[in-house]
């Protein structure tokens, strides 16, 4: 059950950043703002609760199903986008690099921190 309370709390978040995404007709994508308000609710809990731990451990291998919709979508419409082939590239090396980046240095931080409670 508390992977299903898990997934139920994660479809929350995400139909919560769409409904704000409408309501004020921001440009930013609704599931970049349900992740913006998980992670508000993450800190103010103050640790991952093991619902949303198990359903996330469920999720993540299955993470590269997710992106293949966007990619399809976008192999299809090749004929609007053929002249901009090289900015599509750049922009996904360069994103792709500075989420590593990113992600890395995030890691090592929250690995000091973890490290520095114990």
């Amino acid at each position: 059950m508390s992977l299903i309370n898990g997934l139920l709390v994660l479809l929350v978040c995400q139909c919560a950043g769409e409904a704000i995404k409408a309501w004020l007709e921001l440009s930013l994508p609704g599931p970049v703002l349900g992740m913006f308000i998980l992670f508000i609710g993450l800190m103010l809990y103050q640790g991952i609760p093991e619902a949303i731990a198990k359903s996330s451990r469920t999720l993540i291998p299955m993470l590269g199903l997710m992106f293949l919709p966007a990619a399809t979508g976008l192999f299809f419409l090749g004929s609007q986008y053929s002249n901009q082939w090289p900015a599509i590239i750049a922009a996904v090396v360069i994103g792709s690099l500075l989420s590593l980046i990113f992600n890395g240095l995030l890691m090592t931080f929250l690995a000091r921190k973890r490290g520095s409670k114990s």
